[in-house]
């Protein structure tokens, strides 16, 4: 058994995500909700508004906002948001990992909003120095195995994404992970979370079906008993619940996420369980396991 240990921020999404509305200057619930997902504050030359890009970038939405509400989210931006910087040492150290899988990174700028596939830029962008720098210590605590699989060849950051993606997609026809600029310029908290569930497609596509049978009894279990586990990023835990009951393949996207950033809480949670639930559990993070090759994370 090896236990490998990821980053702070990462193991920071076992944990419910703290309100910054105490903290910061003239920040209300409702906006900190509002900027959570996705939204900003800009100022034009007829004053401030607040939208941004919607459904991953195919529609966006501008409405007035307040001098005092633009400077709440810039103070916001500074503590949860991510912000675009040069960073050259983790570009070549993204580069360097990717490098022996075959695996491209690429990034994608100056998509219009009617052009729903845009070209790549020429080179990777290094504006998103801060991106790289937190997906290499990511990348670099997984199994060698799931960078080298067929079903992950492409790293994309930004971009607009179609009608049924909101944040960031698996896009299994290219095997590629697509992290959109709802994503690439929203909350740190909410990008760790959406890449590693999107890592949990390119495995749950991997998967084998005798694999996948096993896994899938164990979720009817769950799904009856509704004990799924909620990890709070993007949208509440609830609703990233709600996900999973519905959809297999969300379950198991889900699960990698959380196998991942909260094992140790992963599998005190389980402990807490009891009967076929427990039992259920414990065959999926059996499961799991296995496919991360006897690897497990703090």
């Amino acid at each position: 058994m090896a236990i490998r240990t990821m980053p702070e921020a990462v193991r920071e999404l076992r944990a419910p995500w703290p309100s910054q509305v105490q903290q910061v200057q003239d920040l209300t619930w409702e906006l900190e909700q509002e900027f959570r997902f996705g939204q900003r504050i800009t100022k034009t030359d007829r004053g401030y508004v607040m939208g941004g890009t919607m459904k991953g970038g195919s529609s966006a939405m501008w409405y007035p906002a307040t001098r005092e509400q633009y400077h709440a989210y810039q103070r916001w931006r500074n503590v949860e948001g991510l912000h675009e910087a040069r960073d050259d040492e983790a570009y070549c150290e993204l580069s360097r990992l990717l490098e022996p899988y075959d695996v491209m990174l690429v990034t994608r700028r100056k998509t219009a909003p009617h052009a729903r596939r845009g070209r790549n830029d020429a080179f990777p962008w290094p504006g998103y120095g801060p991106l790289y720098r937190d997906m290499v210590p990511i990348l670099e605590g997984l199994p060698e195995q799931h960078l080298a699989r067929d079903t992950l060849q492409r790293i994309q950051l930004g971009g607009w994404g179609p009608d049924a993606a909101k944040a960031s997609a698996y896009e299994k026809r290219e095997s590629a992970v697509l992290m959109y600029d709802f994503a690439c310029k929203g909350a740190r908290r909410t990008f760790l979370g959406l890449f590693l569930h999107e890592l949990g497609h390119a495995h749950e596509v991997d998967l084998d079906e005798p694999t996948k049978d096993v896994l899938h009894a164990q979720y009817r279990v769950l799904v009856d008993n509704n004990a799924f586990f909620g990890i709070e990023f993007l949208v509440d835990p609830d609703t990233r619940k709600l996900y999973q009951k519905f959809v297999f393949e969300e379950f198991l996207a889900e699960t990698y996420m959380i196998y991942v950033a909260c094992g140790g809480g992963m599998r005190e949670e389980i402990a807490r369980y009891e009967g076929p639930v427990r039992d259920a559990w414990e065959r999926v993070y059996e499961v799991f396991r296995d496919t991360f090759h006897g690897i497990e994370y703090e």
